[in-house]
């Protein structure tokens, strides 16, 4: 289920997904909501939500075979119910169909923004070794400049390795100040996947967070260690 937000922030703000292309907020807080109204059958009709995500993971499956990129995606969302219409035509008529859809559409928005996000990363390691590099950002949503307001995240990464450190930044609990935010992470060096591994920790004093960055760098930079 969708949580807090099907884009990377929520909010109001379109996010651009796959191809570049702005997915209008109302479309992701519709999804969202179906998800957030179809969560509560979990313990209030245990037998009901395994039907609905059963309905659900079968258009999924339909999707993927028809909705390859976002633009025929929005496109489908635009059925509405009627995108369902034949994962429902046994189904009990307690579960609306166009909850389905959108949690449908949901669950494949959010497979098409990691498989570009995997394709970004990769794409972004082969611009680095061809230029000589030997550390890279290889992904950045937001920007600094509007941080900690507008959330920011970046992978830098080891380009022999895929060991790499997410930078982020967010408010404190004030909501005026910045913290910073370091993780590590292994990008799969195949399928451009991100695992995210330790936290390195998090930082108000922006001098501490430097040195910390450049120690991080330093200590994933490099072959990983032997398992």
């Amino acid at each position: 289920m969708a949580g807090s937000g099907s884009g990377p922030w929520g909010g109001d703000v379109p996010f651009a997904g796959p191809g570049g292309q702005d997915v209008p907020p109302a479309v992701l807080r519709s999804w969202d909501q179906a998800e957030a109204r179809l969560f509560p059958l979990v313990t209030a009709r245990p037998d009901l939500y395994q039907q609905a995500i059963s309905m659900i993971q079968r258009l999924v499956t339909r999707l993927r075979e028809t909705c390859p990129d976002l633009p025929a995606l929005l496109a489908a969302h635009e059925r509405g119910g009627d995108l369902a219409t034949a994962e429902l035509a046994d189904g009990p008529a307690d579960i609306r169909p166009e909850l389905v859809a959108a949690a449908a559409c949901a669950m494949r928005y959010r497979e098409l923004v990691a498989s570009q996000a995997a394709q970004g990363r990769l794409a972004a390691l082969a611009r680095a070794r061809e230029q000589g590099l030997a550390w890279a950002v290889v992904e950045e949503i937001g920007s600094p400049e509007r941080a900690p307001f507008i959330p920011y995240q970046r992978v830098e990464a080891d380009v022999s390795s895929g060991r790499a450190v997410i930078v982020s930044m967010e408010p404190d609990e004030t909501l005026s100040r910045a913290v910073h935010r370091l993780d590590e992470c292994q990008i799969d060096l195949v399928t451009g996947g991100l695992q995210v591994g330790d936290p390195v920790g998090s930082y108000l004093d922006p001098d501490e967070f430097a040195a910390a960055l450049r120690q991080a760098r330093d200590d994933l930079a490099g072959p990983p260690p032997p398992a």
